[in-house]
C-alpha cells in the first residue's frame, strides 16, 4: 500500500468511527471531530462519498426483499446518490447564508462544511440501515429527530451563540436536514 492510500484508509476508519462517536455521545464526538481538524475535502473524498455510495448501492437489497424491477431499482440508486452529494452542497450553501448572524465569531467554511458532511453521513446510514432492513421499523423513522439533537449538540462546535441557538437549529435542520428529503421526493416525481 502506497502512504496516500494509508492516508486514505485512515480517514475512512476516522470518519465512521467520529459517526459513531456522535451517535453514542454527540457532545463528545463534536469534540473530537474539532480536536481531529481534518481537511474537509479530505472527509469529503474518503468518507463521505464512498458512504454515500454505499447506501446508494443499498437499494439493491430491497429487491431481495420485495419483488421490484431492476431498472427501478437502478433509478433508485441514481437518485439517493444524487440526493445526498446535492444536499451536501445546499447545507453548506444554507449555512453559508444565514448561519453567520448566530455565530459568536466569523462564519468558518471549515466547520460549516465538516458539521454538513457529518449530518448528512448519519442521515446517509439511516437510509443504509433502511435499504438492508427486510422489514422498516417504526422507529427508524423517528431517527431524524436523533440527527437534529446531533445538530444541537454541534452547536457548541459551530460557536453558536447561547441566545441564537434556536435560530441556528431552524436554519440547520431546514438547510441541513431537511433539503435530502425534499430533493428524494422531487427526484422521484420525476422518475415517477
Amino acid at each position: 500500500m502506497t502512504g496516500q492510500t494509508i492516508v486514505n484508509h485512515t480517514i475512512m476508519k476516522r470518519y465512521l468511527k467520529h459517526l459513531f462517536q456522535l451517535i453514542l455521545s454527540p457532545g463528545n464526538g463534536w469534540e473530537d471531530i474539532g480536536k481531529a481538524d481534518d481537511p474537509t475535502r479530505d472527509i469529503a473524498v474518503n468518507g463521505y462519498y464512498p458512504l454515500i455510495a454505499l447506501t446508494a448501492v443499498s437499494v439493491y437489497m430491497q429487491g431481495v426483499y420485495h419483488h421490484v424491477d431492476f431498472l427501478v431499482l437502478f433509478m433508485r440508486m441514481i437518485v439517493t446518490f444524487l440526493v445526498y452529494f446535492v444536499a451536501y452542497f445546499f447545507g453548506v450553501f444554507a449555512l453559508s447564508l444565514f448561519a453567520e448572524p448566530t455565530l459568536e465569531k466569523r462564519y468558518n467554511e471549515k466547520k460549516a462544511h465538516t458539521f454538513v458532511l457529518y449530518t448528512l453521513g448519519l442521515l446517509a446510514l439511516i437510509s443504509f440501515i433502511v435499504n438492508v432492513l427486510p422489514i422498516t421499523s417504526a422507529m427508524l423513522f423517528f431517527l431524524p429527530f436523533y440527527v437534529a439533537l446531533i445538530e444541537w449538540k454541534g452547536c457548541t462546535y459551530m460557536g453558536v451563540k447561547s441566545e441564537r441557538i434556536g435560530i441556528f437549529m431552524i436554519i440547520a435542520i431546514l438547510g441541513v436536514l431537511m433539503p435530502p428529503y425534499l430533493f428524494y421526493f422531487l427526484f422521484s416525481l420525476v422518475i415517477g
